[in-house]
Order: C-alpha cells, then structure tokens, then sequence
C-alpha cells in the first residue's frame, strides 16, 4: 500500500509500506512507535530475494536474536519503507521487492536502517471485548502502540488489526449479515444485489476491523444478458470501487439478478477469514438487545416481508438446515421464536396481524428499527403494517379514547359517529380488546365506561415511532 502525500507530522517524510494497514493507522503508528536501534547496512539487489545485514553488535545491544520477527525502516532521502521481516542466520533479512523499486535502491548502496520497538505484551481484557492476540491461527503476531497487532507471516502479506474488538451493535449486525449473504471458510465474501448492504460491510469494516477499502475486491454475477460495462460502471460509482478491484471475468449465476446484477466483494486473505470465525463464535449466543441486533443482520441478508390487499402478510427469515439451529437460538434469546412457525421446512415467519404487532413491539422496546439496512424491505414492512386494516382501526378507536380518561358509549357515538353495538362488537375483538378497559353493565345504572390502557397507550406510542421512521427515511 503506498500513501502518495508526504506525511508531515513525521518528519515530513514520504512514507511506504507493505503491509495492509488502515493509512491513519499506520500514521499513527509512525508518530508514535520509538525506534529500538538504528544501523547501516549495505543492500545487495542482485538476487531474487534482495537482503541486507544486521550487524551482530546490534543485534546484542538490541537484544535481537536469529529467527526474531523485526518492524523495519528503510531511509533514503526524503522517502521511508516499513516492513516485517525475520533475522535470518548471521543477521541476514530479506527486503522486499516492492521497497527496492519505491526507494530506487541500487546494488551495495549503504542505507541508514530502524529498528522500531514493538510494544509489551499486555494481557489486559477490557468489558465487552475481544482479544484477538488470542487467535491460534499459526501467525506471528507482533504487538504494536495503541493496542494494535500485526499478523505475520513469511509466504504472506503482514496485516495489522486492533487488538481488542469491542462487542457493538454494528459488529453483532455486519457478522450475522456475512454470515447470511457470505462465506467465510477459506476466503471472506459478501454476495448482494442491494449496494446499501456492501456501503454498510465495508464501512463496517473499515470501522470496527479498521481494513482499508482498497482491499476489497469485487466480481460481477448475472444469469441474463445485461450490459456488463453499464453495470460496472454503476457499481464502481455507487461503491467507490477502483476498476483495479475487479476481477477481469465476469461470474454466471442460477440466481435471479438485475440488469445491475449481483456484486460479490471479496477479501482473499485467510487471517480475516480466520478472525471473522473466531469473532463469530464469541458472539454467537449473545441475549439482550445485542441478539436484536444479531436478528436484524440476518434478517438483511435471509429475511423477506411480503404483503396483500389489506397489508402486511407476513415477515421471513429463510434457512438451510446447516443454518436452523443457530437463527432458532437467535430467535429464541429474542423472544421472537414463540411467535414464529417454521414454512416448508426452509423459514421461520411471523404471520397473523396479532404476531406482526409483536415483532414491532419486541424491536421498539429495544429501540432498534427492524430491517433498518436493508432500506428496501424495512419501507416494506413498516408501510404495510402501517397501512394494515387492523391496524388502521386500532389507531381509530385508541387515539379518540386516550383524549380522556373515560368515555361512555354516547360520548364516543358522538366522536365516532358509529353506531353504539358497532363500537362495542369493534372494541371487543381479541385484536383489540387487549388495548381497551371496559367497565360496567351496559345498564342505565351501571353504563359501560371505556378507557385507553397501558398497553394502549404503548400501542399508540409504536404507531407513532413508525410513522417517524417512515417519514424521516421514506417521504
């Protein structure tokens, strides 16, 4: 990676690397790594591996011993190289390729080297965290300033990471979103066809994982005959994307795609497919609001919401059955699963306007917006269930009744203009009864007396969260 503005916090240097690093991260670190030891060495070019020495006196006063995995710096002029490298047998390390033609560095040239102090080993867990230093994933791992770490490894790219990775909403909603619409086995990937999911991925990344965007790479999928050029093009506009990040070929697919088709986004390193399973499994099982969170990245990527005449017909969380115990567990440590009923063996849904209200209630009570990423269907299924005949009548009859403490029938005949026996057999229904208290015999003596309840007024409070969300997002 090469940063092509000269960074003037450090000494007003040009500085390089080959390791894949955020570049305000890597200027951090160059502000604030101290320098264990300098030397000069001379460099021989004239090999496939191109070296140089450390000298032994060094290495004693350093206390740097053969096989020790180094963070280096290379100066020349007004530009700096920094690598990881090992000190191999007599002092011997290797420089890469890519340094030797930045810096222009000529056979026996004598360069001045730096040795930058790695950081102590500090085991200290904070709440809510995790540790990635304790990853087996067979890297070396070299501790860094500000609680970063680099993975190295000698046949691959070194990439440098926080060490601790705080457990947030956006973490819980970008892994069960991969999860659902990805892979992460050997390489990591993410397939979709909606660009706010891959803005929301490598945001995510970015953010929480600090991985540059220029390491992503992207490959087209159709099963039609669009016009791959418009549709990179889109892509690249939408996303940002370098047309050095795609793939040369185009992929078919089985599935159904847009004239856009879908974009598969890939990061072809095995350390973050190592890090994404091990940050998964640590959150796999979480309860609280955090398994919200955990549902609505899967509700992203596998959910649907579909409507009919009167609206919202029912809400989808589709599965494989290598998949079903795991949304099963998510959508019981939300209290979710009770609700649900499992359709053709291949996903769970919520149907029925009573359960629908729920799922609502559930979400609000968390403050979180179901669907929220995923703009498409969170409109879905907030206008239909906004525009559901049941719930259209709900809001009729509590919005009047919460004016006043207690209304008789005469008196909501009035503000209604309905007949008193349509009011009642209305108020009566189990949709709902349940927001309404009904007092009294109905008798000259003993007249009935209606009032909003809790849950009424709960009721009404969802309504109108809803009608915020919507109009702040979707008018």
């Amino acid at each position: 990676m090469k940063f092509k503005k000269p960074i003037s916090k450090y000494k007003n240097l040009e500085i390089f690397t080959n390791e894949i690093i955020d570049s305000s991260v890597f200027i951090d670190l160059c502000n604030h790594e101290e320098i264990l030891i300098k030397f000069n060495s001379k460099i021989t070019t004239k090999s496939n591996y191109p070296f140089a020495n450390f000298p032994s006196k060094y290495r004693t006063l350093s206390n740097i011993k053969e096989w020790d995995v180094i963070i280096i710096r290379i100066l020349k002029k007004t530009k700096i190289f920094e690598f990881i490298t090992i000190i191999r047998k007599w002092g011997k390390f290797t420089i890469p390729r890519i340094a030797v033609n930045i810096l222009n560095l000529k056979n026996h040239e004598d360069l001045e080297f730096q040795i930058i102090k790695q950081s102590l080993h500090r085991n200290i867990l904070k709440h809510n965290t995790i540790d990635l230093a304790k990853i087996n994933s067979g890297e070396k791992i070299l501790y860094r300033n500000k609680n970063f770490i680099t993975f190295f490894n000698t046949s691959k790219i070194p990439i440098t990471l926080p060490r601790f990775i705080e457990i947030t909403p956006e973490l819980m909603e970008l892994f069960f979103l991969i999860h659902g619409d990805g892979h992460y086995k050997y390489q990591l990937y993410f397939v979709n066809k909606n660009p706010d999911l891959h803005k929301f991925v490598i945001k995510e990344f970015k953010d929480i994982l600090k991985i540059p965007e220029e390491i992503w790479r992207a490959r087209l999928l159709f099963n039609n005959d669009s016009n791959a050029n418009t549709a990179k093009e889109e892509w690249k506009k939408l996303l940002k994307i370098k047309e050095e990040q795609f793939y040369p070929s185009i992929s078919k697919t089985e599935l159904k795609t847009s004239e856009t088709g879908n974009l598969r986004i890939v990061i072809d390193k095995t350390i973050v497919s190592s890090v994404f399973r091990y940050i998964f499994e640590k959150i796999k099982n979480l309860r609280g609001k955090l398994a919200f969170h955990a549902l609505n990245g899967l509700l992203y990527a596998e959910g649907g919401v579909r409507k009919n005449k009167i609206g919202l017909h029912k809400i989808t969380l589709s599965f494989n059955q290598g998949e079903k115990g795991l949304f099963e567990r998510i959508l019981k440590n939300t209290g979710i699963l009770k609700i649900t009923r499992v359709e053709q063996n291949s996903r769970f849904c919520i149907s029925n306007w009573e359960n629908l209200y729920k799922f609502f209630r559930l979400f609000y009570l968390m403050n979180i917006i179901p669907f929220k990423i995923n703009n498409e269907r969170c409109k879905k299924a907030i206008e239909g269930f906004l525009c559901h005949g049941h719930t259209k009548t709900a809001y009729k009859y509590l919005i009047i009744i919460n004016k006043k403490p207690n209304f008789t029938i005469k008196e909501l005949v009035c503000k209604m203009n309905h007949r008193p026996d349509s009011i009642l057999d209305a108020i009566r229904k189990k949709q709902y009864s349940k927001f309404i208290d009904v007092k009294g015999k109905g008798i000259n003596k003993n007249p009935y007396i209606i009032s909003i309840n809790k849950k009424g007024k709960e009721f009404l409070d969802i309504i109108k969260n809803l009608e915020a969300i919507y109009d702040d997002r979707f008018r």
